[in-house]
């Protein structure tokens, strides 16, 4: 990504872009691992990025305090860690996922093997701790030690429940928190902490829990276009239909398992002994698509939209509502 371009995404909101074209900067200019294949690799990757989270790291820092031009460089160190952050989680993941594509490309662990992409990953870890040390918010050691523990363990929670067909929707929920809800709340406290002055702690708290909704949001729909790409073309720039290969069970699958009208069939198909093959999973379409699991997860979806808003409306800034209502609408509305 050059330090002009920028998502599509962004293209109804002028007033971050430029803000975001230094995030941009900085993240080129944060890390080089010295290895041309690798670093190409790495760089293709960061470019396929949609930014979401060091632009919810730039929007929440209207309502820092005590702001200048040092909290300013600050909040944009603080944003481009955000998504050096995103991509090391993502590159681990792929790792043991061993997912052989990664936003449309050959994920870095298929193409230079496990251990390469391990010593990429904490690379990347290594430029997130200096942006992050550079932009001198000691209050935020705490923060971003407290965020890496959810991520963590939201990973793990997940690896102690593949393939267990009794797991509850509450844990699904947890794990989300952790994996993806914890980065969007991470990212937008940064913006609130960009300044001099800590918020305050009602801020914190509204802030804190209209981003985990984001994030939850966000994640469900991921499931949801995931499961829904099993009976189509793939456009999500990943395999279609690992998770569940994996034995990682989303809301569609958790749904349907409930309904008692596919429940023993799928069951068969999701604990028999050898790996599931393409033909499993289009039968897993077909019966998860016969029960109600996919309207019960637009409405939980719509849920959380409608909570979102509410704490939206909470937020003591009207430009800021208005960006995060669009936003919020045209991440409902993606497709990939």
């Amino acid at each position: 990504m050059s330090t002009t371009s920028l998502p599509s995404i962004w293209n109804d909101f002028p007033d971050i872009q430029g803000d975001l074209r230094e995030v941009i900067a900085t993240i080129n200019q944060s890390w080089e691992i010295g290895f041309a294949e690798i670093d190409q690799a790495i760089r293709s990757q960061l470019a396929a990025g949609k930014l979401v989270r060091p632009a919810l790291t730039i929007m929440f820092s209207q309502l820092a305090q005590e702001t200048d031009a040092d909290s300013h460089q600050s909040m944009i160190d603080l944003a481009a860690s955000v998504e050096l952050l995103h991509l090391a989680t993502l590159i681990h993941d792929d790792i043991v996922d061993e997912s052989t594509l990664r936003r449309g490309q050959t994920s870095i662990q298929t193409r230079f093997g496990k251990d390469t992409a391990v010593y990429a990953g904490d690379y990347l870890l290594t430029g997130m701790f200096e942006l992050i040390s550079k932009a001198d918010r000691p209050n935020l050691n705490g923060l971003v030690i407290t965020s890496l523990q959810q991520i963590l363990h939201g990973e793990l929670a997940q690896k102690q429940i593949r393939f267990d067909t009794e797991t509850t929707f509450a844990d699904y929920i947890d794990r989300i928190k952790g994996k993806t809800g914890a980065l969007f709340r991470l990212s937008a406290l940064f913006g609130i902490n960009s300044g001099h002055q800590p918020p305050s702690p009602v801020l914190t708290r509204v802030v804190s829990q209209l981003t985990e909704d984001m994030g939850i949001i966000f994640q469900l729909l991921d499931d949801y276009l995931d499961f829904a790409a099993l009976g189509g073309a793939d456009q999500l720039g990943k395999p279609v239909g690992q998770d569940i290969a994996n034995g990682i069970y989303t809301a569609p699958i958790l749904f349907a398992l409930e309904d008692n009208r596919v429940k023993d069939q799928l069951l068969a198909i999701l604990n028999q002994d050898s790996p599931l093959d393409n033909d499993d999973l289009v039968r897993v379409h077909s019966l998860v698509s016969e029960s109600q699991a996919m309207d019960r997860l637009e409405a939980l979806m719509q849920d959380y939209h409608q909570e979102l808003l509410k704490l939206v409306k909470e937020l003591p800034s009207a430009s800021l509502q208005r960006e995060l209502v669009d936003l919020s609408h045209l991440l409902a509305s993606r497709q990939q």
